[in-house]
């Protein structure tokens, strides 16, 4: 065998290995730190968008409460992410987002605003 190809075969190798192999063991190390942290009052995030609360954690799976009194029972391997606690309380978590856009006036029904074309959906067509 040439040296060339020797080389070109271990240089192959090696390509591989931080490609591919690293990242997946970094990728394991991370979910089964994921896994260990999970306790009692963590919020968590499912791989299906499920916001919720652990309640209880087992060897396979976990209680999820995900309303108060509604309580899913999940795989362990279904959890994407814990969610991190934060004590700071959100600005404008009440839902007026789109209080600007309704003109609420007390005798008549609410009216929507519309953009210069006419159009109430966000497009330029005309109504």
């Amino acid at each position: 065998m040439s040296p060339q190809i020797l080389l070109l075969v271990v240089a192959m190798g090696a390509l591989f290995y931080f490609m591919i192999l690293r990242p997946q063991k970094r990728a394991k190390a991370a979910k089964a730190a994921l896994m260990s942290s999970l306790q009692p009052g963590s919020e968590i995030l499912t791989v299906g968008g499920i916001f919720g609360t652990v309640v209880e954690v087992r060897e396979g799976d976990l209680d999820l409460e995900v309303a108060d009194g509604v309580i899913m029972r999940i795989a362990l391997g279904a959890i994407s992410t814990v969610i991190p606690d934060t004590d700071e309380d959100d600005e404008d978590d009440d839902g007026d987002e789109l209080a600007d856009d309704v003109d609420h006036d007390d005798d008549s029904e609410p009216t929507v605003t519309t953009s210069d074309s006419g159009s109430t959906d966000g497009t330029d067509r005309p109504a």
